[in-house]
């Protein structure tokens, strides 16, 4: 369990630390492969840009400050670059142009919006209507059959009061995840800042089910991949529902094309 697919870097404008320092954390916890997945840039229209994001210009040269540092620690540890993006339909084709000459070795799905977030703004913070949750299992599995993502970060992240519909519609989706061999992430910043993620009643229904299952500092400064208490917290908690979070080895890395399969 040694490596971290989630990591963030300050252009999303809300995490902190140089890329080197994500690095050099890493190593001093002892990670053999650590991924960097800062949320993508996106492509609005009507001149709306999100504030938690990288901008389309930042792209280039977070991919060569990340490449320049796998060459330079390829003794010491392994880097992936990728990006955690929505799937929007309406912009994923623009999107995967975009990404294609960037060259990433894969990308995790963080679905926080259904529809577009233009339109539809912090609808997953508050308690989603019945249809809203359906919708939010139909966009992220229609986007996960692309083919385009590695795993789903915090699947966890839709919440609903009705915890009878909650765990039926839970179970379905972990299901269907199962099916694609799509590993779902425990969230350890969801654990850390004591948000409603990771919510027990997705995980028991990830256990009945028999997902892969992956650990996720989801980091947004260096110092959080230093927090072996809250790895191990996490970890304790899995192993207690009778899930043991997969090696490295057994995640298929999908690098992302943009003739999706």
């Amino acid at each position: 369990m040694r490596y971290n697919l989630h990591t963030h870097t300050y252009r999303c404008r809300h995490a902190s630390g140089s890329d080197r320092e994500y690095v050099e954390a890493a190593i001093k916890a002892g990670m053999k492969t650590l991924g960097f997945a800062d949320h993508c840039p996106q492509f609005f229209p009507n001149g709306y840009y999100s504030t938690f994001r990288m901008r389309p210009e930042a792209a280039a040269e977070y991919v060569e400050s990340l490449r320049a540092l796998k060459k330079e620690y390829k003794d010491d540890i392994d880097i992936l670059i990728g990006f955690e993006t929505e799937y929007y339909p309406e912009l994923f084709g623009k999107f995967m142009e975009f990404i294609e000459p960037l060259e990433l070795d894969y990308m995790i799905m963080g679905q926080h919006f259904i529809h577009n977030e233009y339109e539809v703004p912090d609808y997953y913070a508050s308690n989603p209507s019945y249809d809203d949750a359906k919708q939010y299992v139909r966009q992220t599995l229609e986007g996960l059959r692309t083919g385009a993502f590695t795993y789903i970060a915090h699947p966890d992240i839709l919440r609903h009061e009705d915890s009878v519909f909650y765990r039926e519609l839970m179970t379905y989706f972990c299901r269907q995840l199962k099916e694609m061999n799509i590993p779902v992430e425990y969230n350890i910043l969801g654990y850390r800042n004591k948000k409603w993620y990771p919510n027990p009643i997705f995980w028991q229904a990830a256990a009945e089910v028999g997902n892969k299952v992956v650990l996720g500092y989801d980091a947004h400064e260096p110092g959080a991949l230093l927090e072996q208490n809250h790895f191990d917290a996490c970890m304790g908690y899995l192993n207690a529902l009778g899930i043991t979070p997969v090696n490295f080895e057994d995640v298929e890395i999908r690098k992302p094309v943009l003739k999706v399969r």
